[in-house]
């Protein structure tokens, strides 16, 4: 992963953001529109996850929090950075780590048998190379070894997050974003991790605007 062209583009990106009172709506569009990314096999039902309901209270619940009466008023803008291999690096040092040009971080986790069971269920990915599908046995030898050790650094850094599956692998790791980042679980329904994530966000802008 080019870890500095994506800091990179985040700084780029966050610079352009903060001229929007010199820019048009058209022109934001576009900066927004370059970062957009899709996942690669959304479930059929995936627009089904969360009901428009739903969204609807977390709409209101934000512009009351805010303060503001409609979404062309709040205050500011959000970049989505995702993935997998954000939270790993422990250098915070470093000019290229991704915590230098976030606010925050949510790091959204799963349990052993959530995460297999996800994985599991799709039969194919689109990638550049073309499609991939998961050999028999690919989750346990590959997957599952992976994501343990390039999160335990939370792990060590937030015990709640310890399981007999990972926890003997995370005595001497460090948390990578120095506690930046909310921790959020995805074993609940999607609702219930969206309005998880919401909430980190909200609390990240009150805690910088006082």
């Amino acid at each position: 992963m080019d870890m500095p062209r994506l800091v990179q583009e985040i700084r780029t990106v966050r610079q352009q953001l903060e001229c929007r009172d010199t820019r048009s709506s058209d022109q934001i569009s576009d900066i927004r529109n370059h970062l957009a990314s899709q996942w690669a096999n959304p479930s059929k039902d995936v627009d089904q996850l969360i009901s428009p309901e739903a969204l609807a209270s977390i709409k209101e619940q934000v512009l009351r929090s805010l303060g503001v009466a409609g979404t062309s008023q709040v205050p500011f803008s959000i970049i989505l950075v995702e993935g997998i291999l954000l939270f790993h690096d422990n250098d915070q040092s470093s000019e290229h780590h991704p915590g230098t040009v976030c606010d925050t971080g949510v790091f959204i986790y799963a349990k052993y048998e959530t995460l297999k069971m996800r994985r599991e269920s799709r039969t194919s990915y689109a990638t550049v190379e073309g499609v991939w599908a998961d050999p028999p046995g690919y989750f346990d030898s590959l997957v599952w070894p992976n994501y343990v050790k390039y999160h335990a650094g939370f792990v060590a850094a937030h015990p709640e997050l310890a399981t007999d599956r990972m926890a003997n692998k995370a005595d001497a790791a460090q948390d990578p974003w120095g506690g930046k980042v909310v921790i959020c679980s995805s074993d609940t329904a999607a609702e219930d991790t969206l309005r998880q994530c919401v909430l980190a966000i909200l609390a990240e802008w009150h805690k910088r605007s006082h």
